[in-house]
């Protein structure tokens, strides 16, 4: 039998082939032969193939049933005849062929999308192929030209790792090259309509009209990129250097909220401890879960005079700098920067190069500005030992509150009491959030988690530097302090954008990564037999590119996917909150009279209020501006995403897996915690394990970590139902009433005070106000193969 199907084999292949053939084909049947490298099937089909062969291969993940009927082999070899005995098993011609059904778009699903789309070269290309297997004679072939085809697999990882396009394109052009249009800017209503990426929020030049914004225009040139950039650098790296900017002082130095070194030194003796410890540094950063930095960033020690010593030699965080003269000379005061929220740290130093030091803009950060607040005031800084009375600054480690939109407005003063705006006021608390990732926000249109401003509104990026609690007297208050932001936010947003995300550091299966990527793209969740009851975006091709953005190169350049290649990266999709599901409390805070009291806020460019709608920066989530959008969250660019664990918006969710399995998700857990040295064991708060090998998971990508129950130590009954787990106790039901209907009451807090209620704040409670774990269902359906595939492509990005 095995003799007469070779045999068959064989006159098929001469008659498609004109009888030529070259080298044998291993585990086909012995003695069958592939065609010559001249002929129809090695030109123009066997190339297309290696797409195919990501993932039908064997423990590919198209090696399930249905799948394997189109099964191909590691060996490139055996193609002919696999490909051929595949055609067999799917009813040959029919009158089309299922092989070119499926990779058309004609028939679904197939999660590879569509590599052979109607009418194109491909797809004429194999049904030639296929109609001489029909014929199975008189099949001759004019040899062509050979063709050029790109290895799929490289084009399918290549990823940009985030970063705004224009430092890519001026690393090697001189200071007067013009820049390109910047891709964000190409968002506008009606891109790419119709295509496998959805968009429906848009850019906005905020810049339009400079003389009316008040603000520079853009950089035109790389020089002035580069000098631009530079400025921002200065002001937001911190690491004491000149011109550091710090909070609510500008780059001032003597700031009501700056801490002086003989208070920062004294942070100890709130701990419990006999006397300063030797490792006072490092356990600065454990206890309120900052990180060092790679850089030189000096404080000065009792007694130490900064400017004899080169600023001192103790070691700060990233999340604090020592403020510095206009001449350059030490001030021996201390101020707070955007690094104590926005920047993180993955692995120890021993673990690979790179890898213990702050990750600068992360986000994610496990962080705890409460305690930090209520140590400071402990050791004697009256405004913070008053704020840590607030939820300003989160009741959880890791997150925080600093888009309360009515504590924003009062800070500025824009304070505006009529029966108009009483329900600003009254509108909900936006709770718990997890900074999120700088290094996206080149390819980002509108910013914050439910696309308030535009991306180019940079004003807001700056908010927390506003100097309003400088100790130098200001002529005009409100006014100086504005105009230092609008002289210095364009500056602080090109730094930011600049940044790009982490490799990921460990070992990458990039067979498996390849079958992701393919995945990524092109796997409509929503496809027949998926059972997806979560209602389906009003566009896209279904996948999680058409909320997230295409990542590959490969895909960047295809017409179906993007309009232009300039658009790769590009995350521009809000989902509302019916398809997302995930906790609304954000999104709800920023309600229809938030958003109208917003508009005339400084932030939101209130210059730009009346002008054509394409320009008006203003809080886009205004009934007048988002249309029929309907409320929600902004699907993010996934770069570095493997560094940004935990996730949601809220941080609710370790890791990816459980992202990608909602069933998964713990309903109260806990980080890991870094052990503390042997004699410091139960007298100091350490922060959570950052080590790769202990407390990372690579299988799942995220952090490890413990689930609690109720009745815990950690866990008050009065948090949790006992018996009930999947229904929201009483007690934080009540509260949520609340701080729906009165926005500020969910700031107020009790301090933490022991070591228990600082370890108590490590606890993520998903029961709580803000903090639910629930939403991005469409998943749910994905097989084990599948959420491995996606996550290998993951740690690529």
């Amino acid at each position: 039998m095995r003799r007469l199907i070779n045999l068959s084999a064989m006159v098929l292949l001469m008659a498609c082939d004109g009888g030529q053939y070259a080298g044998e084909v291993g585990g086909a049947g012995a003695g069958a032969t592939a065609p010559e490298g001249d002929s129809h099937f090695a030109q123009k089909v066997q190339p297309r193939l290696e797409f195919c062969r990501t993932c039908h291969v064997p423990d590919g993940v198209a090696d399930v049933p249905g799948g394997r009927d189109f099964a191909l082999s590691p060996d490139a070899d055996e193609d002919y005849l696999r490909l051929q005995a595949s055609w067999q098993r799917l009813g040959g011609n029919n009158p089309v062929s299922r092989i070119l059904r499926m990779a058309s778009g004609q028939e679904t699903p197939h999660s590879g999308g569509e590599p052979w789309p109607p009418h194109s070269e491909a797809y004429a290309d194999v049904e030639q192929l296929l109609d001489c297997f029909e014929r199975g004679q008189d099949c001759e072939h004019a040899p062509s030209a050979p063709r050029e085809f790109t290895a799929q697999s490289a084009r399918l990882l290549e990823s940009k790792r985030g970063g705004h396009d224009w430092f890519a394109y001026c690393a090697d052009r001189p200071d007067n090259a013009a820049l390109p249009v910047d891709p964000r800017s190409l968002v506008q209503p009606g891109v790419n309509a119709g295509r496998a990426v959805l968009f429906n929020v848009w850019w906005k030049d905020c810049h339009i009209d400079p003389e009316r914004v008040g603000e520079q225009a853009h950089p035109g040139t790389c020089g002035e990129l580069r000098q631009r950039w530079a400025r921002g650098q200065a002001l937001l790296r911190g690491d004491g250097q000149p011109g550091s900017g710090s909070l609510f002082a500008g780059h001032e130095t003597g700031g009501y909220a700056a801490i002086s070194a003989d208070v920062y030194n004294r942070l100890w003796q709130s701990w419990g401890l006999p006397g300063r410890p030797d490792n006072f540094d490092e356990l600065v950063m454990q206890r309120f879960g900052f990180a060092r930095g790679s850089a030189a960033n000096p404080y000065p020690l009792p007694g130490e005079d900064p400017n004899q010593t080169a600023g001192g030699s103790g070691q700060l965080p990233t999340a604090f700098t020592q403020l510095r003269h206009a001449d350059g000379s030490w001030s021996g005061n201390i101020g707070i920067t955007c690094h104590g929220c926005h920047s993180s740290v993955v692995g120890l130093p021993q673990e690979g190069p790179g890898l213990g030091v702050a990750l600068l803009g992360a986000g994610s950060s496990p962080h705890d500005m409460g305690l930090m607040a209520r140590d400071l005031g402990a050791a004697g800084h009256p405004l913070f030992g008053s704020a840590a009375f607030t939820g300003l600054f989160g009741k959880t480690r890791g997150t925080g509150n600093p888009i309360n939109v009515q504590a924003i407005i009062l800070m500025t003063g824009d304070i505006r009491i009529s029966p108009d705006t009483a329900g600003f006021f009254s509108a909900p608390s936006a709770g718990s959030e997890d900074a999120p990732a700088w290094w996206n926000t080149g390819h980002r249109p509108v910013k914050f988690f439910d696309g308030f401003l535009s991306m180019d509104a940079d004003r807001a990026d700056l908010g927390l530097f506003l100097p309003f609690l400088d100790r130098q007297p200001r002529p005009s208050g409100q006014a100086a302090a504005q105009a230092w932001v609008r002289e210095h936010a364009q500056d602080a947003a090109l730094w930011v954008s600049s940044l790009r995300s982490p490799e990921y550091p460990l070992p990458v299966d990039e067979a498996l990564a390849s079958q992701g990527a393919i995945l990524f793209h092109n796997l409509d969740l929503w496809a027949p037999g998926r059972a997806n009851e979560v209602p389906r975006p009003t566009g896209g091709n279904g996948s999680c590119a058409s909320c997230h953005g295409v990542h590959s190169a490969h895909y960047a350049s295809d017409p179906a996917f993007l309009e232009t290649p300039e658009l790769e990266g590009m995350a521009a999709y809000l989902v509302p909150l019916a398809i997302i599901g995930t906790d609304p409390a954000r999104a709800v805070s920023n309600s229809d009279a938030a958003s109208e009291y917003g508009r005339g806020n400084f932030y939101a460019y209130p210059e730009t209020d009346g002008l054509a709608p394409e320009y008006d920066c203003g809080p886009q989530t205004r009934v007048g501006l988002r249309g029929d959008r309907q409320r929600g969250y902004l699907a993010p660019p996934l770069y570095g995403v493997w560094a940004t664990a935990p996730y949601f918006h809220n941080g609710s969710v370790p890791n990816v897996w459980e992202v990608l399995e909602p069933a998964a998700r713990p309903a109260v857990w806990r980080r890991l915690s870094a052990p503390a040295r042997p004699d410091q064991a139960g007298q100091v708060v350490m922060g959570y394990d950052s080590s790769l090998a202990r407390a990372y998971d690579q299988e799942k990508l995220g952090w490890r970590y413990e689930i609690l129950t109720c009745g815990d130590q950690s866990v008050p009954l009065l948090d949790c139902n006992p018996g009930t787990p999947d229904q929201d106790p009483l007690l934080p039901e009540l509260l949520s009433q609340l701080y729906l209907s009165v926005g500020l009451s969910w700031n107020a807090q009790q301090p933490p005070i022991s070591h228990a209620q600082a370890e108590a704040r490590k606890v993520y409670n998903t029961h709580e106000y803000s903090q639910s774990n629930t939403g991005h269902a469409f998943t749910a359906g994905l097989s084990v193969g599948e959420r491995r595939a996606l996550i290998e492509y993951l740690k690529t990005l």
